[in-house]
């Protein structure tokens, strides 16, 4: 091992022991120190097989670290209408009934994409930026200070720890590049498709490191999707990757835009419409059932 990788390994051993001993310190001991209500909002999607386990202690961690930051759930659908009917009555019984009108559930009845869920948070968020997570992450105590030192209001599209599953996005960006485009109707590709929309359109994808927030990786036995297509790549959906690939074809480097998860370039196969953003959701009632709505 020569010198320079020695010491980058001694550095994140370092890092991860300073940051790690962060997480233990009690949530008492690191009040507020400024107001975060205005400057961001807090969405997340989620569904049943994730509730108990990841999405009710993220969702309460979070209303302790933020009170006073909007915090925003879109829960999906499921083939089982029995089953999906009692997860919402649980879920509005234990968390979602009586919230103040800054926290808001919006509920499928029916399965959705995952892009339709991210528009309809954006729809939702009343911040111009949005901090968008998956649900199956822990959080530690000391997110409250890294997000106070955020300069939210710069924020064009930024994965946070180099992944999707926890992104920050401003409605600006959003327009520019358009809206998550709903022909992906499962999960996966619709981040490469992202990406690959977001260069054209001259936007610029920034990584930031995030030590408090922890990724389970959960690969779940059962999801929203399964019902609609078949799973590729563990728990993505052959149906989005057939609608990335009618979109993109494989191209040389200096013709496209890299996408790491496939390890090569693409470009549009035909030219690409702009997808208009949706007019936002009406503010309204703390828990919105958008499949009952007229």
């Amino acid at each position: 091992m020569n010198r320079s990788s020695l010491n980058l390994r001694l550095y994140l051993a370092a890092r991860a022991v300073f940051h790690g001993s962060r997480g233990c310190i009690p949530r008492a001991l690191i009040p507020p120190r400024r107001p975060l209500g205005d400057r961001f909002t807090i969405a997340i999607t989620t569904f049943e097989a994730r509730y108990e386990s990841y999405f009710r202690p993220l969702y309460r961690a979070l209303r302790r670290s933020f009170p006073e930051v909007p915090i925003l759930v879109a829960v999906n659908g499921h083939g089982d209408p029995a089953s999906q009917s009692r997860y919402l009555k649980r879920m509005c019984g234990e968390l979602a009934s009586g919230e103040p009108p800054h926290r808001r559930f919006l509920l499928h009845d029916r399965v959705v994409g995952l892009c339709q869920l991210w528009n309809e948070l954006l729809q939702a968020s009343p911040t111009a930026t949005t901090l968008v997570l998956n649900d199956d992450l822990r959080i530690d105590p000391w997110l409250r200070r890294w997000a106070e030192t955020m300069a939210w209001e710069t924020v064009d599209l930024t994965l946070l720890n180099n992944t999707w599953s926890h992104f920050a996005i401003g409605r600006h960006c959003w327009e520019r590049i358009g809206a998550f485009d709903q022909s992906f109707s499962g999960i996966g590709f619709e981040d490469m498709d992202y990406t690959a929309r977001a260069s054209l359109a001259g936007v610029g994808i920034v990584g930031m490191d995030c030590p408090y927030l922890h990724h389970a990786n959960d690969d779940p036995v059962t999801t929203s999707f399964d019902d609609q297509s078949a799973r590729v790549w563990g728990k993505y959906t052959s149906a989005n990757q057939e609608s990335f690939l009618r979109k993109w074809e494989s191209c040389p480097a200096p013709e496209g835009v890299y996408i790491r998860q496939l390890g090569h370039h693409v470009r549009p196969i035909a030219p690409l419409p702009h997808l208009p953003v949706p007019p936002l959701l009406a503010s309204g009632a703390g828990v919105v059932y958008l499949d009952r709505t007229p």
